[in-house]
């Protein structure tokens, strides 16, 4: 079945293509003179089609083609039919034939509701056999289980049905139902008068107890008689009475009835609803049933009640809304809804999901009903709803996640009736918010209590608090929050919630759930309000609280309002308010920490902490590059200061004491700060995580003034007078001095910081604390811009605070070396972040080379900062990091910095020449060592990424900026032989990796004899030459767009058959538009030209070589031109040809294989992978693909047969067995210097990607794999040697990367793959 379902799917989305198909499944369909017979029968596969052409017909309603629906409505008109046995397969069981009745009527109400035109089709039919299947249920070898299965399948999806045949339907489910109520009682005990219903009385509004105290005094009898009645009713009849009261209901929705039926629906209805109240209202003693029969019986009557309660509300939206009588009606049939609604609340059955599903459908009625009316049925009803939200309330949970269903069914009702009467009667709507807000307080006027009693707090006044909040939530208007939050904030200050309690602890979360909504008023009140209990915690803190409210006074300071701030901080979205609120929290933090400070033991840690998660979120959006005001800089030192003091940072040490035990209570604050350094952690996790997160928006804790630094009564006002940890305990002082040098890594020794103060210390500590939690948490990436996603810029490395403390002039020299030694502590921590990351794949991979990035950026741009000793650290760093991560050798970012520092850094408003030459020498220095050492190792990709940055270079409007970059590269020279700019064996030395560098760099040279490459020169004509290519696709486009686009020709035929079915397996060709766009116009125009170079190629045609590389750097350049729109292209159609045409660039040269064509190659595919590095695994892996069809074609270096031996093949049976065999048509030698070249290539690319992309290292894998795989498939000719050992070294490079991390889960496999080489 799921087969067909999924060919019907695709036939839907394009019937057109799909015709055939179509008609396929629809003449598997039963055919009509076979359903015509007098016993027709279908199997399987015809239900299968039905079904399958019903899902089509939903899907595509509108499709031209008229077997679906002649199909599906020959098989409706044979539906009565199917009620015997016979017509359904053997196998068919009752629970597979209602599956398709429920599945065929589904898929049929779906077409009639989406088409007007097919709905009246299938009326003309579905009524006549909706009629007879309820009027011949028996009889005529019908078999009841069938039909009872299709009414209930009906009963849940209904299509339309004619007037005149809904007229009938009607009046036979009158009469089964007349048959079917026979035996119900008269007089239902509990009825309700209905004036009096509609004044608001009610038969129970007070208490739970009253109602299970249900008296039958004086009706015991009458009583009796109706449990009896309501246990002769058997299962089927409860299933009939069920389906038929859907039924009913579904014909109301479709059609109108007369008055005189509608009359009898309303009065069934009405005594159904009198008889549900009452039937609810039976306890489990009074029935003769129990166990599982009797909760069978229990749910299909409450199943069959809420088909009726649906039905009265169905009858309701036909009523005249102007009518007298349909004012009383609508009065009548709410009092009755409320009533079973207040049963059903308080049955013994409440908690069975029939009763649940029952209650939240009269609820739904009510609202609907009350709404759409409005006036004096809204009043009505919310004078009648507050009583029945109240015992709402009564019932639910007090304190659970989830309060149930009909609580929710409660507050989902509200919300509707609020928000839907809000603009049409407002002075009902406030008086029931104020009514239910007023009941918290009720108790009070209940007269003496004893003191007992008043410590108690009812449930339904904690619920209806929840509630009101939920609803503040829901509807999150300000006038109704304006309406309730001082009530709440009256009780919190001044009423019964004043003094530790549930009750306060409710409040205290209502509140702050209410003030997260953003409105400012409220949230403002509530702030201050919150602020001042979480201080007035402090002067309770400890033991010396009342025993009788220690529990909640002790949840509330560490759980309910630091949960309130945290939910405030994640609500609020307002800009000025997140503002203020982070200014207030720090605030608040500041206080907290000054006043615990001077406690004993874990106390100030006890108050800080809960704070912490709160302060995180509000600070999670906050840029720490931004200039600040002094006053908030001041609040994060303190706050620092504070998390510092108490131990509440997580550690920095790497190597954390094993034997380390948790801190009593009375544990001494030097303890804490060496435990705090070297871990474990003493405090919540969540605290941890909070101070991390804290850390990413932190600014620098530096002004210009460095008075916070050097002010001794600054930092001592930290302290509370008489403090131990003050500036006159040294002892406090040492050990502060103890752990900093601990959180230094041992840099500074303890003794060298004897003139650093006490509280220095501690402020150092801090600065340490933060500027390596920075890196700990996520890198050393700051808060910020994320319009790049995972692109990070030099701004946001975290290395940008850490040097701020570097440029305060004139510190004493152990402050000096603190701050030197806390820079070289985060880079340490910078790089053992970036190496536990060296496995990850993925987005994970490039968030840890954006970060890389950034650092290695910032400390290239930091060379220009004008305190020297800046930059010699900076510059002793990125020599460190480069040698640790090779990788940013060729970093386009990295490369940007290095070569245009002119540009960005070194413009400033102060004239010093011996800066500016000092900072001019330090970059020229750098550029020319990093750009000889990424020569040595990639010179194909380095010489790609200069010429990028050429390219740039030409776009500047000042000369000396371009004459700066010419000055760096004019003396770099590389070639064959010894090269004089590196020294050692580097693998720009392979000859091969040499023959591709000269290729790459778009020189014209003889790569079979020695050659000298000026980088500069020839850098500077392939750039030029990009930029034309690139200027005329800009062209093409500009005048594309100027004639509004034409019609392109169709694309030629005839191409190559070997490639052509490379291509096309993969990308098929979309279909051409009328208007079709310039890039479809010239994909499929460069696709063709290239085809055509092949096709010539396969016939031994010569390779016009200027030609096919204008035509590759064309298409190449328009593939770069698009690099925004591939990133994200919505046109699946352009996306496929982007990928065609960058499989043709790098499968051409391959299929070509001749010198001039790989040299190209290697041109186009650096130019691909060093201005698009993102798309470096894609061209890797269709280059890789390429090579392993060399192997199965046997082309160039795997042309294995003796025929492209070379001489030796003439000389059998002289030098070995065999006849001799004529040389090829094709000389062996050039595809073997193809292969070279393409070797050189790879080799480049292996030294590329070797640390930072494992994707394109197992890509490269694959291609070793697949070369070795035995029997060896290598050409035996003379000129093919040097290549293969070429092969063997790339292969060996490989393997010798089995101890990288990155490669940790694949050593098994790189080992097999230098068993392999080495054999």
């Amino acid at each position: 079945m799921d087969p067909m379902i999924e060919l019907c799917d695709i036939i839907a989305r394009r019937p057109e293509q799909f015709r055939d198909k179509l008609a396929w499944i629809c003449g598997r369909c039963p055919q009509p003179e076979t359903l015509q017979n007098d016993s027709p029968r279908a199997s399987r596969s015809q239900l299968h089609a039905v079904i399958g052409v019903a899902r089509f017909l939903s899907k595509c309603p509108h499709s031209r083609d008229d077997r679906p629906i002649s199909v599906t409505l020959e098989f409706i008109r044979a539906i009565p039919s199917s009620f015997h046995r016979s017509f359904w397969p053997q196998s068919y069981n009752n629970d597979a034939i209602s599956s398709f009745f429920v599945d065929f009527l589904k898929y049929i109400s779906e077409t009639a509701n989406a088409s007007p035109d097919l709905a009246s089709e299938i009326a003309e039919y579905f009524g006549e056999v909706v009629t007879t299947s309820v009027s011949n249920q028996e009889g005529n070898g019908i078999d009841t289980a069938i039909s009872r299965a299709f009414l209930l399948a009906l009963s849940n999806n209904f299509p339309p049905v004619l007037q005149s045949d809904a007229d009938q339907l009607i009046d036979h489910l009158f009469d089964q139902l007349s048959t079917l109520l026979t035996a119900s009682q008269g007089e239902i005990p509990g009825t309700l008068d209905t004036q009096a219903a509609a004044n608001g009385s009610s038969v129970y509004w007070n208490s739970y107890a009253d109602h299970m105290n249900f008296s039958i005094d004086g009706g015991g009898t009458m009583f009796a008689q109706q449990v009896a009645s309501f246990e002769d009713e058997s299962m089927e009849s409860l299933e009939k009475q069920e389906v038929a009261f859907k039924l009913i209901a579904h014909t109301l929705e479709k059609v109108s009835i007369d008055q005189k039926h509608l009359e009898q629906v309303r009065l069934i209805a009405k005594k159904q609803l009198q008889s549900m109240s009452a039937f609810l209202k039976i306890r489990k003693r009074d029935w003769n049933e129990k166990g599982q029969p009797l909760k069978a019986r229990i749910n299909a009557k409450l199943s069959a009640f809420q088909a009726a309660a649906g039905m009265q509300i169905k009858s309701l939206v036909c009523l005249d809304v102007d009518a007298k009588t349909s004012k009383k009606l609508v009065l009548e049939t709410l009092a009755l809804l409320i009533d079973a609604a207040e049963a059903c609340l308080l049955s013994v059955w409440r908690k069975l999901r029939a009763c649940e599903e029952l209650f939240i459908s009269l609820l739904s009625g009510i609202a609907q009903v009350a709404v759409s009316r409005g006036g004096q049925p809204l009043r009505v009803l919310l004078i009648r709803l507050k009583p029945l939200v109240l015992a709402a309330c009564m019932q639910a949970d007090t304190w659970g996640s989830s309060q149930g269903v009909m609580f929710d069914g409660v507050l989902k009702t509200c919300c509707e009736i609020i928000e839907t009467g809000w603009a049409k009667d407002r002075a009902p709507i406030d008086t029931f918010i104020m009514g239910l807000a007023t009941s918290i307080r009720e108790r009070n006027d209940y007269g003496e209590q004893d003191d007992k009693e008043k410590q108690e707090v009812p449930a339904v006044q904690l619920n209806v608090i929840r509630l009101l909040a939920d609803l503040n939530v829901a509807i999150s208007k300000p006038e109704v929050v304006d309406m309730i939050l001082p009530l709440f904030i009256e009780s919190l200050e001044e009423g019964d919630a004043i003094t530790p309690s549930l009750l306060r602890l409710r409040l205290l979360d209502a509140v702050s759930r209410m003030a997260s909504l953003g409105f400012e008023k409220s949230y403002r009140e509530t702030v201050v309000l919150m602020t001042r209990s979480y201080l007035s915690k402090l002067s309770s803190g400890g033991s010396g609280e009342n025993k009788t409210s220690e529990s909640e006074a002790t949840t509330e300071r560490f759980e309910t309002l630091p949960a309130g701030f945290l939910l405030i901080a994640t609500g609020l979205k307002n800009a000025k308010l997140r503002s203020d609120y982070r200014h207030r929290l720090l605030s608040l933090c500041s206080d907290v920490g000054l006043a615990a400070e001077a406690k004993s033991g874990r106390s100030g840690a006890d108050f800080l902490g809960p704070l912490l998660p709160a302060v995180a979120e509000v600070c999670s959006d906050f840029d720490p590059t931004v200039d600040l005001e002094p006053s908030l800089l001041k609040l994060f030192r303190n706050l620092w200061f504070y998390v510092a003091l108490f131990g509440l940072a997580p550690p920095i040490q790497k190597t954390q004491k094993s034997d380390s035990s948790t801190l009593s209570s009375s544990g001494s604050m030097s303890a804490i700060a060496l435990q705090a350094v070297a871990g474990p952690y003493m405090w919540n996790e969540q605290w941890s995580s909070a101070v991390q997160r804290i850390a990413q928006g932190t600014p620098p804790l530096v002004v210009s003034s460095v008075k916070w630094l050097e002010d001794e009564l600054e930092l001592n006002a930290l302290h509370n007078p008489g403090s131990r940890q003050g500036s006159g305990n040294e002892k406090a002082a040492v050990s502060q001095r103890t752990a900093l040098s601990a959180a230094l890594g041992g840099r500074v020794d303890v003794g060298a910081m004897s003139t650093i103060s006490g509280v220095k210390a501690t402020y150092l500590l801090a600065v340490a604390f933060l500027e390596i939690i920075r890196f700990i948490s996520n890198g050393g990436i700051l808060n910020g811009d994320t319009s790049g996603g995972t692109s990070f810029t030099a701004s946001r490395s975290a290395f940008s605070c850490a040097f701020e403390y570097l440029k305060t002039p004139n510190l004493m020299p152990a402050v000096s070396q603190c701050l030197t030694a806390m820079v070289h502590r985060a880079f340490e921590t910078a790089v053992s972040w970036l190496e536990d990351r060296i496995t990850k794949t993925g987005d994970e991979a490039v968030i840890r080379e954006s970060t890389l990035s950034a650092h290695a950026c910032f400390l290239i741009n930091s060379m220009s900062q004008r305190e020297e000793h800046i930059r010699d650290i900076a510059v002793k760093l990125l020599v460190q990091l480069r040698e640790k991560f090779p990788q940013v050798l060729w970093n386009s970012s990295c490369l940007d910095s290095l070569l245009f520092f002119v540009e960005n850094e070194t413009t400033s408003v102060v004239n010093d020449p011996a800066w500016e030459a000092a900072v001019r020498s330090l970059y020229q220095k750098n550029v020319r060592e990093w750009t000889v050492e990424s020569l040595s190792y990639a010179p194909c990709t380095t010489q790609g990424l200069l010429q990028e940055k050429l390219c740039k270079a030409n776009t500047w409007q000042k000369a000396q900026h371009t004459t700066d970059v010419v000055s760096l590269l004019s003396e770099i020279r590389i070639g064959t032989g010894k090269n004089d700019c590196w020294t050692g064996i580097r693998t720009a030395n392979i000859p091969a990796v040499m023959a591709s560098a000269a290729a790459a760099s778009g020189a014209n040279l003889k790569l079979s004899e020695a050659f000298i490459l000026e980088v500069l020169s020839t850098g500077i004509v392939s750039a030029t030459v990009k930029s034309n290519y690139a200027g005329e696709i800009a062209g093409m486009r500009r005048l594309y767009n100027s004639m509004g686009g034409f019609q392109s020709a169709a694309p030629q035929q005839g191409f190559g058959g070997g490639l052509q079915r490379l291509i096309s397996g993969a990308f098929s060709q979309p279909q051409q538009t009328e208007d079709e766009a310039f890039n479809e116009v010239s994909i499929s125009k460069f696709v063709r030209l290239l085809q055509q170079f092949v096709n010539s190629a396969e016939k031994g045609g010569e390779l016009d070589k200027s030609q096919f590389r204008e035509t590759c750097c064309q298409a190449t350049a328009l593939l770069l031109s698009n690099l925004v729109e591939l990133s994200g292209s919505d046109r699946k159609s352009n996306v496929k040809g982007f990928s065609q045409l960058l499989r043709l660039l790098c499968w051409c040269p391959a299929y070509i294989a001749t010198p001039d064509a790989m040299e190209t190659g290697v041109f186009i595919w650096t130019w691909l992978v060093s201005a698009a590095p993102q798309w470096g695994s894609l061209v890797l892996a269709e280059l890789v693909d390429a090579w392993l069809w060399t192997i199965d074609t046997k082309r160039g270096l795997f042309a294995s047969d003796w025929k492209y031996s070379g001489p030796t093949a003439k000389l059998r049976p002289h030098l070995s067995a065999g006849e001799p065999e004529e040389l090829p048509d094709i000389h062996p030698v050039d595809q073997i210097i193809a292969h070279r070249l393409w070797l050189g290539f790879f080799i480049d690319r292996f030294e590329v990607v070797r640390q930072n992309s494992v994707e394109q290292l197992l890509l490269i894998g694959r291609m070793l794999q697949g070369t070795t795989k035995l029997p060896w498939s290598f050409s035996r000719h003379p000129a093919a040697a040097g290549t293969f050992f070429t092969f063997m070294l790339l292969g060996l490079k490989f393997c010798s990367c089995q101890s990288q991390g990155n490669l940790q889960n694949f050593r098994s496999g790189i080992q097999l793959l230098e068993d392999r080489i080495y054999r």
